[in-house]
């Protein structure tokens, strides 16, 4: 099986803000990253997986609406970016600094005060990857962000969490891995 997983195009937002589950839309470049990334796409798709934040959700019907070979695809919560809870689209700056000192210690298990944590994202990703290779599948595209890119990195590759946020994931990039 080979998994293309993209991470959606840039999104419109002022940097220095905490986004996670928030569902903020995509910047001017939308149609010139999605070109892109459909031109690194192979001939044969056999389904497309897509967090379903319009971030990804754009894409993901771009991509169905140009390939006419792909009857549709599945919005999963599971593909959804981790949840920053009580920081979503609070300025870092303006988080509590006790709180984030916290998290910062240990962002693996420690979460934002009514949102969740790295591990728990890890488990909701891991289970949706389990299901995954369980199909007949040959050529799968995933639509999602940054965070659920750094969770199939680590179970595919064996690698901790913590290791993965060394690695740079850019907005409009696709990743290609053979299963």
């Amino acid at each position: 099986m080979d998994i293309y997983i993209i991470r959606h195009t840039t999104p419109e937002i002022e940097a220095g803000i905490c986004y996670g589950r928030s569902d903020i839309p995509l910047n001017n470049n939308f149609i010139e990253e999605s070109k892109n990334i459909i031109r690194a796409l192979p001939g044969e798709i056999d389904i497309v997986f897509s967090s379903p934040l319009k971030r990804c959700r754009a894409l993901a019907d771009k991509i169905v609406f140009f390939s006419k070979l792909i009857p549709h695809c599945r919005f999963d919560e599971r593909l959804m970016e981790m949840n920053f809870g009580k920081w979503e689209m609070k300025r870092w700056d303006d988080i509590d600094r006790e709180e984030f000192d916290a998290w910062a210690k240990d962002v693996v298990n420690v979460s934002a005060p009514e949102g969740e944590s790295f591990l728990e994202m890890n488990k909701r990703v891991k289970d949706f990857y389990e299901e995954l290779i369980k199909t007949n599948y040959k050529t799968v595209l995933i639509i999602t962000h940054a965070g659920n890119i750094r969770c199939f990195l680590s179970i595919i590759n064996k690698i901790e969490l913590i290791e993965t946020l060394k690695i740079p994931i850019d907005y409009a990039t696709v990743r290609i891995i053979s299963i």
